[in-house]
């Protein structure tokens, strides 16, 4: 599992130069994304950008590019 804080663009819950960070969450083996909807939801309603990325688990190198490209999209 990885928790990663980032410069917030317009992500949902905040507008553009608001200060806050932009928070990716990524899960772990035997997990997908929607193990983080909880923690999402929570997030938002407290006004943080928040979102949980897909990580496909096939190679380390992969997955670690697949990351951040997953979260500029949002």
């Amino acid at each position: 599992m990885l928790a990663a804080l980032l410069p917030s663009a317009a992500g949902a819950g905040a507008s553009p130069g608001d200060g806050k960070l932009a928070i990716v969450l990524v899960h772990g083996a035997f997990a997908d994304g929607s193990s983080w909807n909880g923690v999402v939801e929570r997030l938002k309603h407290d006004g943080f950008p928040a979102v949980a990325v897909a990580n496909p688990l096939r190679f380390v190198r992969g997955d670690a590019a697949q990351v951040p490209s997953s979260s500029l999209r949002w």
